[in-house]
C-alpha cells in the first residue's frame, strides 16, 4: 500500500504540470487560436476516459491489475517527452488523448488496487483517504516545482523533469508492486469455500 501510494505521488507530481505547462507555452506562441486549443486539452482527455474506462475494468479483470499499472505509468513518460518536441497545436492536442488514458486507467485501477490490498479487513475507506491524501500533496507541489524548473531553464527541459519523474513511478511499481489481483483459487480459500479436489471421497 505505502509503494503503491508512493508510485502515486509521484505520477501527480509529474501529471499536474504537465497542462499549465503546454498552455503557457500555447499562450505565448499560439495566437488568437490558443484558448480553444487550450479547451481541446482539456476536454478531449474527458472522452477518452468516457469511452476506456468500462474496457479498463474488464481488461483488469482478465490480465490483472500489474500490466495496466504499468501502462498507465508509462503513457505519461511518453506524452511529456512528445510535449518536449512537439509545438504544433493539433500534434499537441492529439498527445492528450494520452492523458486520457492515464486517467482512465488509474481512476479504475486505484479503486480496484485498494480493494484489493484492503479485503475483508474493513480499511477500504481509510486507504483510500490515504492514498487520495499522499496523491493530492504531489500534485499540489507539482505546478510549483515545475514552474520554477521551467522558468529557469525552459518549458523543454520542465517537460523532461515531468518524464523523468513519471519514469520512476514506472521504475518503482516494476521492481516492488506485485499483482493484487486474487486467483479464484485464494478466493475460495478467502471465502471459505472448499476445493472440489479436495473434498471428493477416495475410492
Amino acid at each position: 500500500m505505502l509503494t503503491f501510494a508512493a508510485c502515486l505521488f509521484l505520477f501527480q507530481f509529474a501529471n499536474a504540470s504537465v497542462l499549465p505547462l503546454a498552455s503557457e507555452q500555447l499562450a505565448y506562441h499560439g495566437g488568437t487560436n490558443a484558448s480553444i486549443v487550450i479547451s481541446a486539452l482539456i476536454i478531449v482527455p474527458q472522452i477518452v476516459v468516457a469511452l476506456a474506462a468500462p474496457w479498463v475494468g474488464r481488461q483488469a479483470q482478465i490480465l490483472g491489475r500489474r500490466p495496466l499499472l504499468l501502462i498507465g505509468f508509462s503513457v505519461l513518460t511518453m506524452r511529456a517527452l512528445l510535449f518536449a518536441l512537439i509545438t504544433d497545436p493539433f500534434w499537441l492536442i492529439c498527445v492528450q488523448l494520452l492523458d486520457g488514458i492515464s486517467a482512465s486507467v488509474l481512476g479504475v485501477l486505484t479503486a480496484l488496487i485498494i480493494a484489493d490490498l484492503t479485503e475483508r479487513s474493513g480499511r477500504f475507506n481509510l486507504a483510500q483517504g490515504f492514498v487520495g491524501m499522499i496523491a493530492g500533496i504531489g500534485a499540489s507541489l507539482s505546478t510549483t516545482f515545475f514552474s520554477y524548473v521551467a522558468a529557469d531553464f525552459g518549458n523543454a527541459v520542465g517537460f523532461v523533469g515531468v518524464a523523468g519523474v513519471a519514469l520512476s513511478a514506472v521504475v518503482t511499481a516494476w521492481l516492488w508492486i506485485p499483482e493484487t489481483k486474487p486467483s479464484n483459487r485464494e478466493r475460495q480459500v478467502r471465502l471459505g469455500k472448499p476445493n472440489r479436489a479436495n473434498t471428493e471421497t477416495p475410492r
